[in-house]
């Protein structure tokens, strides 16, 4: 190391710029991550599937999906369709293994933190032997040499002070870089995992996620903090302080060393019970997050039925189990370091009873100060590893459940042949399909046979729980159906890209999916990674009847509308949604009760709008309001698995006999 620790300090300071870059926006991330998903490629059409044509299996290849994956030989795979499918019964990797990559690519500032740390030592190794000689130059000499050693040994503590900032500024800036693409990958990996495991057939529920993407990101970034302040910083200030109490007596440096091993063998003991310990408090505190995200989203049933008591009692028992593990990690956590501090300065305790006999006549003052303060320096290094391993302990739950949301191999699986499609006329067919949400569960549908011409409205009626939101849903591709085939102008689904299908049928669910944002953004919700073409927002919102009411919001079409569309009463809100399917410009509508929240008047004018479309969109109707089914071209009755077309004299008569009576304008 060069005398001058100013000169390097001012060097790395220097280059600190340009080991910073500025953080990607998530745009430019995503489109890093994920090229093929955002730019899709447009290869030839492949040849349709003819009309006669049999519906009977065929076998594909499939190719796992993947944002950013790592072949066997660790060489990254840009390309989704370049990487294999995961290995998800295998044993996942070590937690170290899983985060190397992230810091790897912060090595710069890695490098800079821990070259500000060898100054700190070296500052710290030119420090000791002065104080050691500190009393000799008093004694012997005048105020004016006293006078420059102060000055010395103040402008090293200064040096060490500085260096010590910048390398836990440094080091902090790289764990928090790893964490947020670390935050970013994961979150990008449950984009692409299967509509089951949002509707909670994944066993994790929604707030467990979001929990486990902040909180348990921020545990990662304390960790890898951790391992980068202490792992080679602690190393170098171990060997600079052993180095120069061997050159003072190799003997009882020696002898200082023994306590050590016992020092590891309790670290390592006391390690795997804060591990345990600490993976029981990540899962109370992610069951806590889950209730709190159910609950808060309830509010409406909660206070409808007085149950505020009985949920303050049932947070009260997560809240107290969550404190136990808590303080249980807690206790763990603060045990280790101080066992280690006590077992070290009993063995300086030994030391310097020892020390005082078998030392007469080899140390001077000098000699003796320097040892005993480089011994006692030693418990620094020693007490950080400790808590260092206190740090991976505990994170190293939080690092597994974080990364295990990465870990998956989706049902939905995109061909590595898949095409894109420029233009749908609108015929589907269901083709012998039949579809269970689970290996043991009852057929949703059994063998259903459907043809929809181009441009037909069809209504579909049925009971609850008949089939019909998971008919749509096997149409989106969202899920794949265990036999059977589903042909698009008699392409099978399967043999196009899920961004080309998806774009061409347009979605308004009975369940309100609006976002914190402009009305603007949520209309052009596909265009919100480009430019959202406010000719066709106004009109989606003119045929959806939303213009009008849009145009009084304060700020208008800018007008943020809150979470989930809050400032908006529940008509507009569907009507928002109406727009916003029609912004796509499918040639497929799917509206799922689309219709269930507005008023007549408001019903009156979609339904106008909608008639108009029917030219060009083929529109499949799931409704249970009789206006809206008889607009339909047909009425298709889908319980038990099996479809059954309905006369409209049928369907009218209230005898009971689909077991969907009509009373008061409702199907029930």
């Amino acid at each position: 190391l060069p005398v001058s620790f100013p000169a390097m300090l001012l060097r790395v300071a220097a280059v600190s710029s340009a080991a910073s870059p500025p953080i990607p926006s998530p745009a430019a991330h995503l489109r890093h991550r994920f090229p093929q998903t955002l730019t899709p490629s447009r290869p030839p059409l492949l040849a349709g599937v003819p009309e006669s044509a049999s519906c009977a299996a065929r076998s594909h290849r499939f190719l796992v999906l993947s944002s950013h994956s790592r072949s066997s030989n660790g060489a990254v795979l840009e390309s989704p369709r370049d990487a294999p499918a995961p290995a998800t019964n295998s044993a996942p990797p070590p937690p170290l293994q899983q985060i190397a990559p992230y810091l790897q690519a912060e090595w710069r500032l890695v490098l800079q933190g821990w070259l500000c740390s060898a100054v700190a030592v070296y500052c710290l190794a030119r420090l000791v032997p002065r104080v050691g000689q500190l009393a000799s130059v008093i004694s012997r000499f005048g105020p004016e040499r006293v006078l420059e050693e102060g000055v010395r040994l103040g402008a090293l503590a200064a040096g060490r002070s500085v260096a010590c900032y910048l390398q836990q500024a440094f080091l902090w800036e790289a764990a928090l870089r790893a964490a947020y693409k670390i935050r970013v990958d994961v979150f990008g990996r449950v984009l692409h995992r299967d509509l089951g495991f949002f509707e909670g057939r994944g066993g994790v529920p929604t707030g467990d996620v979001a929990h486990r993407i902040t909180a348990e990101a921020n545990d990662v970034a304390e960790t890898v903090y951790a391992l980068l302040n202490t792992s080679l910083p602690n190393a170098m200030q171990l060997v600079a302080m052993a180095t120069q109490m061997v050159v003072v007596s190799p003997v009882l440096s020696f002898l200082s060393a023994l306590v050590i091993p016992l020092m590891c063998l309790v670290v390592a003991r006391l390690g795997q019970r804060l591990r345990k310990i600490s993976q029981e408090a990540h899962f109370s505190v992610a069951r806590l997050s889950a209730y709190l995200n159910e609950v808060l989203q309830s509010m409406l049933v909660v206070k409808a039925n007085n149950a505020e008591l009985s949920e303050a009692s049932r947070f009260q028992k997560l809240a107290a189990d969550d404190l136990m593990k808590l303080l249980r990690k807690r206790k763990a956590k603060v045990l280790i370091p101080e066992i280690v501090k006590v077992i070290h300065i009993g063995g300086i305790l030994l030391f310097c009873a020892g020390s005082v006999v078998a030392s007469r006549g080899f140390f001077d003052s000098s000699d003796m100060v320097s040892f005993i303060m480089s011994l006692a320096l030693l418990v620094d290094p020693i007490e950080g590893m400790g808590k260092a391993f206190n740090e991976l302990k505990q994170g190293e739950p939080a690092i597994e459940r974080l990364f295990s949301l990465k870990d998956f191999k989706p049902q939905v699986i995109e061909k590595p042949d898949a095409v894109d499609i420029d233009f749908f006329t609108g015929d589907i067919k269901f083709c012998d399909v039949t579809f269970r949400y689970g290996e043991n569960a009852r057929p949703v549908l059994d063998k259903l046979n459907l043809h929809l011409k181009a441009g037909e409205t069809v209504a579909l009626i049925g009971p609850s729980g008949g089939g019909k939101t998971t008919l749509t849903k096997l149409l989106l591709r969202l899920y794949d159906p265990q036999s059977g085939h589903i042909l698009m102008d008699n392409h099978d689904i399967r043999n196009i890209r899920l961004r080309s299908l998806r774009k061409h049928v347009g979605l308004v669910s009975q369940d309100i999916a609006l976002f914190s944002g402009t009305v603007t953004e949520n209309i052009g919700y596909k265009d919100l990674m480009g430019e959202i073409n406010m000719e066709l927002v106004e009109n989606a919102a003119i045929i959806a009847n939303a213009d009008e009411f849009i145009r009084k919001l304060p700020d208008g079409y800018e007008t943020n509308i809150g979470q989930k569309g809050s400032v908006l009463s529940g008509g507009q809100r569907q009507r928002l949604a109406i727009a916003r399917a029609l912004y796509q410009e499918s040639s497929i509508l799917i509206l799922d009760e689309a219709t269930s929240a507005l008023d007549s008047r408001s019903e009156m004018l979609v339904r106008q709008a909608l008639e108009c479309l029917t030219a060009k969109h083929t529109v499949l109707v799931i409704a249970h309001r009789v206006e809206t089914v008889l607009m339909a071209d047909r009425i298709l009755l889908l319980d038990g698995g099996k479809l059954e077309e309905v006369s409209r004299s049928s369907f009218l008569a209230q005898d009971g006999h689909y077991g969907l009576p009509v009373a008061n304008g409702v199907v029930v």
